[in-house]
């Protein structure tokens, strides 16, 4: 497998999560951003830390809260002597951990999300790259906590996936709490993920695969709850994907990648759902299950 020695530290720090490591590492090296939608203590900035960490790359975190201003997300510009400087804020990293992000107000929420679309911010005039690569790991507070703002349907569509961290057992919580207590023995690696994300982009993927997305796509359409489904959603699972089948040693996608992926690029685009509805379970029942696999 691919990407072994990256996976087996990652497996070290975060317990009880190897599906979502996998998951996430696919998003990342197809250019894709993550949101997780969880509660507070359950191990999102470990998570995106690690991942961040391991692949060598900058790491910042963003709180995001009501009053603050999109100056303190992309930076402002300082006049000394009547020469301006900009002082760039705390975007410019490779990967963000963009903290309850529907807490922060809509002015923020859209400088942010243009942030993640253009890779660049404007200020007073001027276009400023962020750094490469730039990934976004976002997390959102349930809708029903006081204080939240929800995020646009168009905002959504930019999240290449969503997913929330799995439930421990007493076993797995033990685990932490040793794992606090001793310094892991992890291999030092060394990875170019812009040379790994050309790979990812070069996998194939045929045309029997790609109507059978569409079909996937289409059978979405018909279920009881509105989804929020663009171009965009079927470029999604293409790339993922992809990048999956490239940390599998695959050299093209098959109908197994897209089963995997599809119900996580499909369930924050899912709209009205019903309290306690198991959305990842609907998605294989009502969806996936009712497509039939081409032969």
């Amino acid at each position: 497998m691919k990407l072994q020695t990256l996976t087996n530290n990652l497996k070290q720090i975060i317990i009880g999560n190897d599906d979502k490591i996998d998951l996430a590492l696919s998003a990342i090296l197809a250019g894709g951003s993550i949101l997780l939608e969880d509660r507070p203590g359950t191990g999102k900035t470990t998570f995106a830390k690690a991942i961040a960490e391991n692949l060598n790359l900058n790491f910042k975190r963003i709180q995001f809260t009501s009053d603050m201003l999109p100056s303190d997300i992309n930076g402002f510009v300082k006049y000394i002597d009547q020469k301006a400087h900009f002082q760039p804020g705390p975007i410019f990293s490779n990967i963000i951990l963009a903290d309850e992000l529907n807490r922060g107000n809509p002015k923020c929420q859209s400088a942010f999300m243009e942030a993640m679309e253009e890779k660049n911010v404007t200020i007073d005039g001027h276009t400023h790259e962020l750094p490469k690569p730039f990934f976004v790991i976002a997390t959102q507070n349930p809708v029903d906590q006081v204080g939240t703002y929800p995020l646009p349907e168009s905002q959504l569509d930019r999240f290449m996936i969503s997913f929330s961290m799995n439930k421990l057992s007493s076993t797995q919580e033990i685990e932490i709490i040793k794992q606090k207590q001793l310094k892991q023995n992890l291999q030092p690696i060394e990875y170019n993920i812009e040379n790994m994300m050309q790979e990812v982009h070069a996998i194939e993927c045929n045309d029997e695969v790609i109507k059978y997305i569409q079909s996937l796509i289409q059978q979405a359409q018909k279920i009881k709850f509105e989804t929020v489904l663009s171009t965009r959603t079927l470029i999604f699972i293409i790339q993922i994907s992809k990048a999956l089948s490239f940390i599998h040693d695959k050299q093209y996608v098959t109908f197994d990648e897209v089963q995997k992926t599809f119900p996580f690029v499909l369930k924050h685009r899912i709209k009205n759902i019903d309290f306690g509805v198991d959305l990842l379970g609907y998605i294989q029942k009502e969806i996936i299950e009712h497509v039939p696999v081409p032969r």
